[in-house]
C-alpha cells in the first residue's frame, strides 16, 4: 500500500465541512447527525483513500475516537472490509446503534465484521500489526498526549498499512473552541479570559444545563494542536505525512489578532494520510 501512496496521485476532494462534534444528546438522536456521520464522514474517509486508488474493501481497519460508532457503521456497510473495529475510551453501545440504523433503513442488524472496543487514553487492546489501515475523525483535538496515541497507532498498524486522520476544527481557528452552538462570535477563545466565556455560555442557556457542562468540558480540555504540532507528533511515532488536504473558510481577523499566526488563524481543519516511517 506505501508504494501505491508514493506513486499515485491524489483526486482532488470537494470542500465539503466535515460533521460537527460538540453537539447536544438530542442532536445526536436526529437524522441530520446519522446522515452527517454514516453518509457525509464515512463517505470522506472512503473517497479520501480512493482519490490514491486505496480500497478498504477485505482489508482489517480500526477508528481510533469512534465515538457512538455511526461512521463505523457506514464504512462497515460501504467499504466491506474484512474486519471493522472501533476504539473509544468512552464504550460504544451497539444496541443503541443498531436502534438507530434500523429508524434510518439503512440495516436491520449491524454487519458481522463491526465491533468495538473500550481503550485506555494512550493504549489500544490490539495486538501488534493487526490492521491495514487505521482512521480517526475529529478525535485528536481531544487527545491530550498525541505523541504516545500516534506510537500506539503505529504499533497496531501493519509495516504497509495506512492512517488517514481528518481533524476539524483546529484549535486556533475560528470554530476552534467547540462553542459555535452557545457564542456565535468568532476566535473569542483566542483572545478573551476562558473563565469570560464559561460565563457568557452559561448565561446564554442554549441548552439544558447538564449539556452546557459537557461543552465547557470540551472546551476546557481542549489540546491546542496545531498543524505543525500534529506533524512532530507523528514524525515521533515514527510517521510520515504522505499526503494532505487542508479545509479553509473565509474568515475576518478580529483585531486583537493582527499578530497571531495567519496560517494558524486560516486553517480549520485538515485531512491527511500517513504511512509508518
Amino acid at each position: 500500500m506505501t508504494d501505491q501512496l508514493e506513486t499515485l496521485g491524489a483526486t482532488p476532494l470537494d470542500a465539503r465541512r466535515p460533521p460537527c462534534t460538540g453537539l447536544s444528546t438530542a442532536d445526536r438522536h436526529t437524522t441530520a447527525w446519522f446522515g452527517e456521520h454514516f453518509t457525509d464522514a464515512a463517505d470522506q474517509v472512503i473517497d479520501f483513500l480512493a482519490g490514491d486508488k486505496l480500497s478498504m474493501t477485505g482489508a482489517d481497519v480500526a477508528d481510533v475516537g469512534c465515538g457512538d460508532g455511526i461512521i463505523d457503521l457506514g464504512v462497515a456497510l460501504k467499504a466491506r472490509p474484512r474486519s471493522m473495529v472501533g476504539f473509544d475510551i468512552v464504550p460504544t453501545d451497539p444496541a443503541w446503534l443498531l436502534q438507530r440504523a434500523r429508524e434510518e433503513g439503512v440495516a436491520e442488524e449491524l454487519p458481522d465484521c463491526l465491533e468495538f472496543r473500550t481503550c485506555e487514553p494512550l493504549t489500544l487492546p490490539a495486538d501488534d500489526d493487526s490492521f491495514d489501515f487505521v482512521f480517526s475523525w475529529s478525535a485528536f483535538e481531544h487527545v491530550m498526549d498525541p505523541v504516545a496515541v500516534f506510537r500506539e497507532i503505529r504499533r497496531v498498524l501493519r509495516p504497509q498499512g495506512i492512517l488517514m486522520l481528518q481533524i476539524w476544527p483546529l484549535y486556533h481557528s475560528e470554530h476552534g473552541a467547540h462553542l459555535w452552538q452557545c457564542i456565535p462570535d468568532s476566535f473569542v477563545h483566542l483572545y478573551r479570559p476562558a473563565p469570560d466565556i464559561e460565563a457568557e455560555v452559561r448565561a446564554a442557556a442554549t441548552h439544558p444545563s447538564e449539556e452546557i457542562d459537557d461543552f465547557l468540558e470540551v472546551f476546557a480540555t481542549l489540546n491546542k494542536v496545531t498543524l505543525d504540532d500534529l506533524q512532530r507528533a507523528m514524525l515521533a511515532a515514527p510517521l510520515r505525512v504522505s499526503k494532505i488536504e487542508i479545509q479553509s473558510e473565509t474568515v475576518h481577523i478580529p483585531p486583537q489578532l493582527a499578530r497571531r499566526s495567519l496560517s494558524q488563524l486560516g486553517i480549520s481543519g485538515v485531512k491527511l494520510l500517513a504511512v509508518p516511517g
